[in-house]
């Protein structure tokens, strides 16, 4: 003692951030090794949740992370996320609290690793409720419990830091259980029912189910969640922060540029606008009109598509307008929203091969 044992550490004592340093380590060097500079937010998000919280996600079921540990790998987390960077060099759009939600409650589904921490090991405190048979359980019940009753079970003060640890996390998601037995889900305790009990329940947000459509570009749908949290940089914002000399629009010169102004009041906007209707047959969507309970037909998906895929088109151009100090026409850009709009619908309906675009927008209902 201490040594390691599948790449944990193994020791009596409690285990420090020191010998949690190989995990930050190993995040750090996965994402050296992603080309992350070359990612969207959107695909950032996913490398969070498919490869870096894997990397911590193994730890978690062995034991408490300790805090400063678990605060340097949300910190790597929202850095990569935000600037694709290990350090702190750029100011988060939204704050983590916010990101961690869920989805339908308004954030990005990313886990909170504190939290997911004690859901892990509470995989172990159900195993002792449930008396699962376990080599184990019966080495705990022998030499800890010895036929206590496990939901009052105080540790004594020389019990080892691993076992006050399991403890104290018994105490906190000991009201879930009632008879033994998990109440929210009577097959038994999972660790991801046990997160989303101890996260707790956050009114749901209708217009997220726009965001994300799964008929939605996963980049597109990002750049309307971060407009839905007011986490977009435009001039109004910047300019009452000191970050830039006016507010005024940049591509029509005239308003300050607002959320509501650059999407809805803007002149480019509203030509853009204006050719999507011509496409489409229809007035442009808006989000209240897309607030209706049939949310599974082609129409209503077509028409999240178009609105989600105009708010990032918008939204580049304003910043190529930034950095090139020009624009492409609106209908222009009207045309490539088009071709993006038919190649996703083409690839995810069976509207495909030698249709023609008439027959396609008959289909959707855009007459």
């Amino acid at each position: 003692m201490p040594f390691r044992y599948l790449g944990v550490p193994i020791q009596p004592g409690k285990v420090s951030k020191k010998e949690c340093s190989c995990l930050v380590e190993k995040m750090v060097t996965r994402i050296r090794s992603l080309g992350a500079k070359k990612l969207s937010y959107a695909g950032r998000v996913v490398l969070i949740n498919s490869v870096l919280n894997t990397l911590y996600n193994y730890w978690d079921a062995m034991f408490v992370i300790p805090k400063a540990a678990i605060k340097r790998v949300e910190a790597i987390c929202r850095n990569f996320m935000w600037d694709s960077s290990t350090e702190y060099h750029r100011v988060p759009l939204v704050g983590w609290d916010r990101i961690t939600m869920s989805k339908s409650a308004g954030g990005l589904g990313i886990k909170k690793a504190s939290i997911w921490n004690i859901a892990s090991v509470g995989k172990l405190v159900s195993w002792i409720y449930t008396k699962s048979d376990r080599l184990w359980i019966k080495w705990v019940d022998s030499v800890y419990l010895k036929g206590a009753n496990w939901h009052d079970y105080t540790p004594a003060n020389d019990s080892t830091w691993t076992w006050k640890t399991i403890c104290k996390v018994k105490e906190k998601i000991k009201n879930g259980f009632t008879d033994n037995c998990w109440t929210p889900h009577q097959k038994g305790y999972t660790i991801g029912n046990g997160y989303d009990w101890l996260m707790g329940t956050y009114p749901t947000q209708n217009c997220t189910k726009i965001m994300w459509n799964d008929w939605n570009v996963p980049k597109h749908s990002f750049i309307s969640w971060l407009i839905m949290q007011e986490g977009l940089n435009t001039k109004a914002k910047l300019y009452a922060y000191g970050f830039c000399l006016d507010d005024i629009c940049i591509m029509c010169a005239e308003h300050s540029e607002t959320i509501d102004h650059l999407f809805t009041e803007c002149k480019f906007s509203c030509q853009v606008q204006k050719c999507v209707e011509d496409w489409i047959g229809r007035p442009f969507p808006t989000i209240n009109e897309l607030l209706n309970p049939n949310r599974n037909n082609m129409k209503w998906k077509a028409l999240a598509m178009v609105l989600t895929t105009y708010r990032y088109y918008v939204c580049s151009q304003r910043n190529h307008a930034r950095i090139q100090l020009s624009v492409l026409r609106p209908v222009v850009v009207a045309e490539r929203m088009k071709k993006m709009i038919q190649q996703q619908i083409r690839r995810l309906t069976d509207l495909r091969g030698g249709q023609t675009e008439l027959e396609i927008r008959t289909r959707l209902g855009f007459y």
